[in-house]
């Protein structure tokens, strides 16, 4: 015995609302992948963090960008004039240190190879004079020579801070 008393959907013939041109189609799925993209990329940069060249050389380990951006604009202003000062001097160090990468890199594909020339290259990477972390520590010692003892001590809450996100991000 069939049960008559349940109605039975009625299923209408193009239910799904049509678009009057394929231009209309093609254009909605591409708006679709943009959007999924960029989501995908902020989603991405949340998850990993700032991609490995994105991080500040030579002083940047020191003084986080974050302490820049709770200054006051005049006050951020002024501290950033001694970084920009420097900003032509520290790209060429790091085309140096890029130049002692490749010479490094010649001392070890030679056939007589000599550990001590591979010392002395990487002595004058990290310790040289002209080496990046040299100049980013006077430019440190410059910045922090400005600082009022409020901004030092915001300046070493900065410091902990970014200690803290990096050891959770391990």
């Amino acid at each position: 015995m069939i049960d008559n008393s349940t109605p039975k959907p009625v299923l209408v013939k193009n239910s799904i609302p049509q678009l009057h041109s394929r231009w209309w189609t093609v254009l909605l799925v591409a708006s679709l992948c943009v959007n999924l993209l960029i989501a995908g990329l902020v989603a991405g940069r949340m998850i990993m963090g700032p991609p490995p060249g994105m991080a500040p050389q030579g002083f940047g380990q020191l003084v986080p960008r974050k302490f820049f951006g709770d200054l006051p604009r005049e006050r951020r202003q002024e501290l950033m004039a001694i970084i920009r000062d420097n900003h032509d001097e520290f790209r060429l160090m790091r085309e140096q240190a890029q130049a002692t990468a490749l010479k490094l890199a010649d001392v070890l594909e030679d056939p007589n190879y000599d550990p001590e020339k591979a010392k002395a290259v990487i002595a004058d990477f990290t310790t040289g004079a002209n080496s990046l972390a040299s100049r980013g520590g006077q430019v440190s010692m410059a910045l922090l020579d400005k600082l009022t003892r409020d901004e030092r001590i915001l300046l070493a809450n900065e410091i902990r801070d970014r200690a803290a996100h990096e050891g959770r991000k391990r």
